[in-house]
């Protein structure tokens, strides 16, 4: 396998930086390597793999055809995946162009979170820490634009919901903080099962009006399911054992997204822009709590009882607030409100962009969160030097009072096509780290559950 991939490197190292094959037929690509470094108390090697992807792409009168493969290896699990990012079909008319099959679609532009960015899947097996680019998954799809005078019409068909792609268990992006396997035995299952093509069918509308000077305005609407995945919490009554959290099941729900979106220049040299988004069904975690009268029930049973159970005399002895948390999964849900605003200026050859992002949870109550209302904010800086052959980068995300992640990196641009970049995740917080025997808070996706995958990595890669 190793022999493989030097010989791929080789020979995407001796190609031109862009093969144009003839008139119509053009490929390209990028090889990669990237490992990574846990800075923990016990260092260990986090990440290692090698990558390698092609861009082939046919022109032909009125539209084009495009293919984009993936070869994955990764050198600790000995493991070789491949993927076909994106294969679909362009056609161009005089004022439509239509795209049909596996695709990317991107619709929201704020920096280290999804408000309206809702339509391709995620690939998650390692969290936010890698390109957003490689985040989004390809999705099979139609995708239409129709260009007035002054305005854009998207409409997008989704034949079958896809699925996000989760961590296995064991590894260190597992969403459950690693001290909780010391006390409670836990097992993430499989995605939830498919729903059928029609049942699992989204569809989405985006008007985008260019009429006024230098600022442009959208609204959406997305009928379709979450992409970032709640957790429905299954429980089996040991009475050894209080309570043991026996599965986590990924759970993913219909819901409508109304949006809106702005860019500005309006205010040069500064760029303003702003998204937000209101849905109608959000997804949150409630914590699990043992009632007192659970106790009693260890009188009655002397084997374990397993979900799902017959209620009848156990669920007159559970307390009625614990006994509906279980049959929901330990999940509320609630109607959401997200947005976020930034402003972005260029100073030479620096760039400065800051974010403020808020949320509103509608009907709260403190079983959702502490707080009705949350707020964070995030930073990016990126500047050139020595003839813009160093790039320096930082980029912070702060959850006001909660969590943070801090990713700092330099580039340096070794030949044409082909960079060095070397950088730090670091993750931290308070939140999602709790984890006793009858209590688990927040088996999610947050910076502070990664508090201890904070790592150093190298990536190499050239393009062609």
């Amino acid at each position: 396998m190793r022999l493989f991939f030097s010989a791929l490197a080789a020979l995407f190292v001796a190609l031109p930086a862009r093969a144009q094959l003839d008139d119509r037929l053009s490929l390209g690509g990028s090889y990669e390597f990237y490992t990574g470094l846990r800075i923990d108390t016990s260092p260990d090697v986090l990440t290692a793999r090698n990558r390698a992807d092609l861009l082939l792409t046919f022109a032909y009168d009125g539209g084009r055809i495009v293919l984009r493969p993936r070869l994955d290896y990764d050198a600790l699990g000995e493991r070789l995946d491949g993927d076909l990012r994106e294969a679909y079909l362009d056609v161009f008319f005089s004022k439509v162009d239509l795209r049909l099959g596996r695709q990317q679609i991107v619709w929201g532009e704020t920096d280290g979170t999804f408000i309206t960015d809702l339509l391709s899947p995620l690939d998650l097996r390692e969290f936010l820490a890698q390109p957003f680019d490689d985040i989004r998954l390809g999705i099979t799809a139609a995708n239409a634009t129709y260009y007035g005078s002054d305005f854009e019409v998207t409409g997008v068909v989704i034949p079958r919901r896809p699925t996000t792609r989760l961590p296995e268990p064991g590894s260190a992006w597992y969403p459950i903080p690693r001290r909780a396997f010391d006390l409670i035995p836990i097992e993430l299952t499989d995605a939830a099962p498919q729903d059928s093509t029609l049942g699992g069918a989204e569809t989405a509308l985006r008007l985008t009006y260019t009429g006024f000077d230098r600022t442009d305005i959208a609204v959406l609407w997305i009928n379709g399911f979450n992409r970032l995945p709640a957790f429905r919490k299954g429980l089996a009554f040991d009475f050894d054992i209080p309570l043991v959290i026996a599965e986590i099941m990924p759970e993913y729900r219909r819901r409508q997204v109304f949006g809106l979106a702005f860019e500005t220049l309006a205010l040069d040299p500064f760029v303003l822009r702003g998204e937000g988004a209101y849905y109608t069904s959000y997804l949150f975690d409630q914590p699990i709590e043992l009632p007192e009268s659970l106790d009693e029930v260890g009188d009655i049973f002397d084997q374990p009882i397993e979900l799902p159970i017959d209620f009848g005399d156990l669920s007159s002895l559970l307390d009625p607030d614990f006994r509906d948390a279980l049959e929901r999964g330990f999940l509320i849900d609630k109607p959401f409100v997200q947005a976020a605003v930034g402003v972005e200026r260029a100073f030479g050859q620096h760039l400065v962009r800051v974010q403020s992002i808020g949320s509103f949870v509608i009907d709260w109550d403190e079983r959702v969160a502490e707080d009705r209302f949350e707020a964070g904010v995030t930073a990016l800086w990126n500047a050139t030097f020595r003839r813009q052959t160093l790039t320096a980068q930082a980029f912070v995300f702060y959850n006001l009072g909660e969590d943070y992640w801090l990713n700092p990196s330099l580039t340096y641009a070794v030949r044409d096509a082909l960079n060095a970049t070397v950088g730090v995740q670091v993750f931290g917080g308070p939140g999602g780290t709790q984890a006793l025997a009858g209590l688990l808070r927040e088996p999610a996706f947050s910076f502070a559950t990664y508090d201890a995958n904070d790592f150093v990595y190298l990536r190499v890669s050239y393009s062609f």
